[in-house]
């Protein structure tokens, strides 16, 4: 009787996981379309005309990126070469992003050439050191759009925020620290590959120098962001680090909020609901957001295939890649899968997979992905 107990259950298991995964093929067969690059710098096919119509449609975009891939600005140039947008978020700090802003609309070609050469090697402009990242965001300029940098100061980031603030301060006694700082910061910057100069206790001793002395309202917030910055990297703690980032989001709210806004955030950072991380974060803000004002938000999540690599690298999404026959660009709807999620015909036994699913409207792969390169290289 046990036997044929255990049998009928392991037949049952067998057969409830083989449906499951027969539903969810079946739906991601009925519902994606594809799309490839064209010599405009844009797409054709029936994915890119059903993402412009979705995007048209919602008020704001959040793309969740695989950092460091060619092909993200490549989509986010299309993107806003079709669709107007008001806003552009990006994980940047604020100051990084308004002095680049600065500096790309006030300095000639030369003078900009030199300014990259003097500042934007070794990742010093953070995600924005790279050269079709930079290209993207002098892009969303050229279109009107303004930039919203939302995330701590890079490790990297030091020199050049401590330098514009040199140049502009008017203390005397803080310029001097400023030089003194920048001048540490070169030769302590990844001293034996194991620690950076923002992380140490003379830089810490600068900023709490230069906070005694009598700065303009722009130096003391940039001096407290530096010190908080250093406190995220020393606790390691990412839920500090999405408060920092939605705290910075709430600031300007007033700017923003009634606006038409495209995020480009890591894909952790982008889902409607609870991430992977188990925070609540960006996209689950600006979901919120969006429906409290009787509007929609469009979640995207990019992933893709790398040079050498194969798609049974990318276990965790084979059910999507089953689909994939050719070296098109694909878009998965997800929402059929999200009702039959919500209707318990569906169940995802990877949290992960099930997060990303709930949590986005679009997968988007991308077949053939390739590496940045930074400025200099």
């Amino acid at each position: 009787m046990k036997k044929t107990k255990l049998l009928f259950l392991t037949l049952f298991i067998a057969n409830y996981s083989y449906a499951q995964s027969t539903l969810m093929d079946s739906l991601i067969q009925k519902n994606y379309t594809t799309f490839q690059k064209n010599d405009k710098n844009s797409f054709t096919g029936k994915g890119w005309t059903a993402l412009q119509e979705e995007m048209t449609n919602s008020n704001s975009v959040v793309v969740g990126e695989l950092h460091f891939r060619n092909e993200v600005p490549y989509f986010m140039n299309a993107t806003i070469n079709s669709i107007k947008f008001d806003n552009y978020f990006l994980e940047v700090d604020p100051y990084l992003v308004k002095i680049l802003e600065e500096k790309i609309n006030t300095l000639s070609p030369e003078q900009l050439n030199k300014f990259i050469t003097d500042y934007g090697q070794n990742e010093s402009f953070s995600f924005l050191s790279q050269e079709v990242e930079f290209d993207f965001f002098k892009n969303t300029l050229k279109h009107h759009i303004k930039p919203y940098g939302i995330e701590q100061i890079s490790l990297f980031s030091d020199q050049v925020i401590l330098s514009e603030l040199s140049k502009h301060s008017k203390n005397a006694k803080a310029k001097e620290i400023y030089k003194q700082m920048i001048g540490d910061s070169k030769a302590f910057d990844r001293k034996n590959d194991t620690q950076f100069y923002l992380l140490t206790e003379d830089f810490l001793a600068k900023l709490n120098a230069l906070t005694a002395l009598n700065l303009s309202a722009n130096e003391k917030e940039q001096v407290e962001a530096l010190k908080a910055s250093r406190e995220l990297y020393l606790n390691r703690k990412h839920v500090l680090r999405v408060q920092l980032l939605k705290h910075l989001m709430l600031q300007k709210l007033p700017e923003w909020g009634n606006k038409k806004n495209l995020f480009k955030f890591g894909s952790l950072h982008t889902p409607k609901g609870e991430s992977i991380s188990q925070v609540y974060d960006i996209g689950n803000f600006v979901s919120n957001l969006e429906e409290a004002n009787y509007r929609k938000s469009l979640h995207l999540m990019i992933i893709g295939k790398d040079e050498g690599g194969k798609l049974e690298d990318l276990v965790q999404f084979k059910s999507f890649l089953t689909v994939v026959k050719d070296d098109q660009w694909y878009a998965y709807d997800l929402r059929p899968l999200h009702q039959a999620i919500y209707k318990k015909q569906l169940k995802i036994d990877d949290l992960g997979l099930d997060r990303f699913i709930k949590g986005n409207d679009y997968l988007i792969f991308i077949p053939n992905l390739t590496k940045m390169k930074n400025f200099g290289e």
